[in-house]
């Protein structure tokens, strides 16, 4: 019976070490930028207008082109996944610029993965959006922290 209970030890011990290893801390990263626009007349946002790259943002501020309503608001959402990042460790910066590389909105967030949580989302709300393009930058900030600058551009137009 030792042979057997030595094995059946052996095997514990070795799934334990595996389960923990799998479990440990993971690096943070930016996984995604999404968009929506914000209907004030119904107070509902949009589906991710950055997930189509065929949407049509031609006068987005009267409703027309792909857009599904009248929008003159944008929420940007930056998505962060990791697993065990200590506390105060890790900021996320996200930083708006309009076709002029002017900056119209910026948040600067730490970024909370701890226990079981693996995700977080940094917002930003941009006001009188939807007929200048804006480009979306966002970084991860702290020390050791491997650069992961991720950008995205919504293609806000308006014409007659």
């Amino acid at each position: 019976m030792k042979p057997v209970a030595g094995l059946l030890a052996a095997a514990i011990s070795l799934a334990t070490v595996m389960s923990v290893q799998a479990a440990g801390p993971a690096a943070p990263k930016i996984s995604a930028i999404r968009a929506q626009l914000y209907y004030e007349e119904t107070g509902q946002f949009s589906k991710d207008i950055l997930s189509d790259k065929d949407l049509s943002l031609w006068n987005t501020i009267i409703g027309e082109g792909g857009s599904g309503g009248a929008s003159n608001f944008t929420l940007v959402t930056v998505e962060v996944q990791g697993k065990d990042v200590p506390v105060g460790a890790v900021k996320i910066q996200v930083v708006a610029r309009d076709s002029k590389r002017k900056i119209i909105a910026m948040n600067m967030a730490e970024v909370t993965l701890y226990d079981a949580k693996t995700s977080f989302n940094a917002p930003l709300f941009l006001y009188n959006t939807g007929c200048d393009e804006i480009e979306v930058s966002a970084s991860l900030l702290g020390k050791g922290i491997k650069k992961n600058a991720v950008k995205a551009k919504i293609p806000f137009a308006c014409g007659e």
